[in-house]
């Protein structure tokens, strides 16, 4: 791990660019894949309508949101270098506790910047582009205005320039931990099974049918990982639970 992070420390700041564009493009592919392969699997399960042929802005705005991210991971390895951001390469349980602890951190900030991008004036500015499209596909978990995208970017480089030393395993495991779910919120379809649904864990992690009710009424579940935050301030759909219970998912 530590020949890996010398190795990254001495890339140029061209092949650095090269390879967030590569990494980039490798969540955006595995998204599309797996999103794709998910919902044709569960396609019965469906929460959402089924999206109309996506259109041209639709696709400029994936291409848009690919290159906004590749140039954040460039700024933070940039910050890396110049000892702004503090990486560690302690493996387990430090690994674990800063993951679990980094993740609750940008979901609290996450649900904060949602709640007001919810706001009139805010809200017409960027976040309305997102509810254009409010019957979800694998490729909607890119399609935000560069506003919002440039906006999370900034809220986790943020996190980690105060973090005392985010562990690398952790930093991977969170990037994926995003992907996740984001994408899992975006399928139009709940995979996951009644009976694992009813499990008091999911009362508190968001199940994809818990984003997907969000794109059907913007006014309730604000939250991205969790439902803490939604239980909390009274955001939550009061009938999510009744619908995470149910055998058929479907919203109405």
């Amino acid at each position: 791990m530590d020949a890996m992070l010398e190795w990254a420390r001495r890339l140029s700041p061209a092949e650095a660019a090269a390879g967030a564009l590569a990494g980039n493009l490798a969540l955006f592919t595995v998204a599309l894949l797996a999103g794709g392969l998910l919902v044709r699997r569960f396609g019965d399960r469906r929460v959402t309508p089924p999206p109309a042929p996506p259109d041209r802005r639709e696709r400029l705005l994936t291409v848009v949101a690919v290159l906004l991210n590749s140039a954040v991971g460039l700024l933070g390895w940039q910050l890396w270098r110049a000892g702004w951001i503090r990486l560690t390469t302690d493996p387990g349980p430090r690994a674990l506790v800063d993951l679990l602890l980094f993740s609750l951190v940008m979901d609290a900030l996450m649900y904060g910047g949602h709640w007001l991008a919810h706001r009139r004036r805010l809200y017409r500015l960027a976040h309305e582009l997102h509810h254009a499209y409010p019957d979800p596909r694998p490729a909607t978990l890119f399609v935000l205005h560069p506003l919002e995208v440039l906006g999370f970017g900034g809220a986790w480089i943020t996190v980690l320039w105060l973090w005392p030393g985010m562990s690398v395993l952790a930093l991977s495991g969170y990037i994926g931990v995003n992907l996740v779910f984001g994408l899992l919120g975006h399928l139009g379809v709940e995979p996951v099974p009644a009976r694992v649904r009813r499990l008091a864990v999911f009362r508190w992690v968001a199940l994809p049918m818990f984003h997907a009710g969000h794109h059907a009424d913007p006014a309730v579940n604000l939250g991205f990982y969790t439902t803490v935050w939604d239980r909390l301030f009274g955001t939550i759909d009061p009938r999510y639970d009744a619908r995470r219970a149910a055998p058929d998912p479907a919203l109405p």
